[in-house]
């Protein structure tokens, strides 16, 4: 998995300059979703440079900023208005970082499914697919709920290839007959759990429609669990 990161990391340099290029060529006016969206952004910004963090009252003002979009990628782009200015051309630096998290996913998928050159493959096309490269080049959700969609679904599937592989292990494990297994999960499992906890809560606070792209792959590792009878993997995915 190391060795392919060099690579992978030249490809994302690759889509940064490339996408850069392009932004200094365009000089167009953004069309009606992205001023929308970025409009949502400069609500947070300006919430956000006088800061009360306990007050009750201001957190639910920041909360009711957005009434029906989620708020994470509005406050991902604070920061870059902060540092670079504010403008669409700034909003899509954010862009940037969603690239590196949806290369490294697909490389991640690819690598623990099949080989690191099938990941490093499978992140070549992201960039060359003509709809990421459009997504891309917008300040809209698409690309984030692409890059945090794509991230929970790596964690599940680590998870997922962890639990298998101590399964099969477990299986053919016939040297400790009087051996109990353990009612708790160890430490490794506790860190995919949270990991993929906190992976998609970012997707749901980017897109509620997070939950469409992931709910088939949970049940069906929910499934998985029961019909192997590992409740205490269990009881980590239900809770």
């Amino acid at each position: 998995w190391v060795k392919g990161l060099p690579k992978l990391g030249v490809l994302w340099l690759l889509v940064a300059v490339g996408d850069r290029l392009w932004f200094a060529l365009d000089h167009s006016v953004p069309a009606w979703d992205q001023a929308d969206y970025l409009t949502g952004t400069l609500n947070y910004w300006h919430a956000l440079q006088q800061p009360q963090w306990i007050s009750a009252d201001w957190w639910t003002r920041l909360w009711l900023l957005s009434s029906k979009v989620p708020p994470l990628t509005y406050l991902l782009t604070t920061p870059i208005f902060n540092v670079v200015g504010r403008g669409m051309d700034q909003a899509t630096l954010l862009n940037l970082g969603l690239s590196a998290i949806l290369l490294g996913s697909v490389y991640s998928l690819g690598t623990c499914l099949f080989t690191a050159q099938v990941g490093l493959w499978a992140a070549g096309l992201c960039v060359l697919f003509p709809s990421f490269y459009r997504a891309r080049l917008d300040f809209l959700l698409d690309y984030p709920l692409t890059a945090m969609v794509a991230l929970s679904f790596c964690c599940l599937t680590i998870w997922r290839q962890a639990v298998y592989a101590s399964f099969l292990a477990r299986k053919s494990e016939r040297s400790h007959p009087k051996r109990r297994p353990s009612l708790l999960p160890d430490q490794a499992s506790w860190l995919r759990a949270i990991g993929f906890g906190l992976c998609l809560g970012l997707a749901l606070l980017t897109k509620q429609t997070a939950l469409m792209f992931l709910l088939i792959p949970l049940l069906w590792f929910t499934a998985e669990l029961l019909w192997w009878r590992i409740w205490q993997q269990v009881g980590l995915l239900v809770g």
